[in-house]
């Protein structure tokens, strides 16, 4: 029997989550009801024209809630549905380890999503040379990458082995086939907004890309030591492999710049588990970065470059989220820079899938 104390304890409760700016619904999955609903829930349930039972929540929620209880170092599962008009945001968690209850936090964020949605449309209109500029940059990356390989080539032609040259040529048509890709996207002016997601071996993506920078720094007498840390259980990712190593040399190519005036340049690629996520950095020891402008760096056009454009960032983070990624910065000015790419991991089944479809 409770106490007064805790009958207290429970109104206190009871009250702040009925005022919260949040909806609360609790789902009891052995007993298939709905076990909580604050009013802010059933404000939004009205809205949306959807009953607060559980025979018309579930089917809303299904997929979000079976991918929370299928893994068990899932602690979250965050989504966005759209009922008519509305854009309403999903927060799923599981307290407890008996997968009994669920509990989902929404949020209308209609507002919200028009508001980017004129933002957007505003630095369309008043920006018409974005586009142009941003053709040019993110074209500029495979190019980078063609003109890396070629130079290699150029210069070593006749002392590689026939095996050597055709990983050289393998990369040039994987880089025009980047272009190809980029080009395609562009036709509806707005790349990536489908990310085409799959599950990738980190280590082998780092170790290509070691490679080429390795190859460009030694043919441009620049001597950069790189270093590579994987950690053990960090390889396999779920990712848009294109998408990834169009941020990833924009990374390492801001790198590069900022080491120019180095003696002695190191640049430090490592992977790491992090939850249920693998964390990619980037390390240089570079120029580094004013704190005054750490808030800037992701911002479009933002750019501490003579001839920068100020977009690469600010693209690689909108391609980021939109694979359930993120991308951090950290600098020290004088010291370095580290930049850190937060990724999903693949889960183990899709792992089984991949490593059977290399065999």
């Amino acid at each position: 029997m409770a106490t007064p104390s805790q009958e207290c304890n429970e109104l206190i409760f009871q009250e702040i989550f009925q005022k919260i700016h949040l909806g609360i619904v609790v789902l009891d999955m052995q007993k298939h009801a709905v076990s909580y609903c604050n009013q802010q829930a059933a404000e939004i349930f009205e809205v949306i024209k959807l009953s607060p039972e559980f025979g018309s929540l579930y089917p809303i929620v299904e997929s979000s809630v079976q991918e929370l209880l299928n893994d068990p170092k899932r602690h979250k599962v965050k989504t966005i549905k759209k009922h008519g008009e509305r854009f309403i945001g999903y927060t799923f968690d599981m307290p407890g380890k008996d997968k009994r209850f669920i509990s989902i936090l929404l949020q209308d964020i209609t507002d919200q999503k028009r508001m980017d949605s004129i933002a957007e449309a505003v630095v369309t209109m008043n920006n018409v040379g974005y586009i142009f500029t941003g053709i040019r940059h993110e074209i500029g990356n495979p190019l980078n990458s063609i003109k890396m390989a070629l130079t290699v080539l150029q210069k070593n032609i006749d002392r590689y082995s026939p095996d050597e040259i055709e990983v050289y040529f393998v990369r040039v048509f994987e880089e025009i086939a980047r272009i190809e890709h980029l080009l395609k996207s562009f036709k509806n002016f707005n790349m990536y907004e489908k990310p085409q997601t799959a599950v990738m071996d980190l280590s082998d993506f780092i170790m290509h890309n070691t490679q080429l920078i390795t190859a460009y720094s030694s043919v441009k007498d620049t001597l950069i030591g790189i270093s590579v840390d994987i950690e053990p259980g960090s390889e396999m990712v779920k990712v848009d492999r294109r998408a990834l190593q169009q941020v990833t040399m924009n990374v390492l190519a801001n790198a590069m710049d900022a080491m120019q005036n180095n003696k002695e340049s190191r640049l430090l690629i490592s992977s790491r588990s992090h939850g249920p996520s693998i964390l990619l950095e980037i390390t240089d020891n570079g120029c580094g970065i004013p704190a005054a402008s750490l808030h800037d760096v992701f911002k479009p056009f933002y750019t501490t470059k003579e001839k920068g454009t100020g977009l690469g960032l600010a693209l690689s983070k909108k391609m980021l989220a939109q694979m359930n990624c993120s991308i951090d910065l950290s600098s020290t000015e004088g010291e370095g820079t580290t930049v850190t790419i937060s990724i999903p991991k693949a889960r183990a089944h899709e792992v089984e899938e991949f490593r059977l479809s290399q065999d």
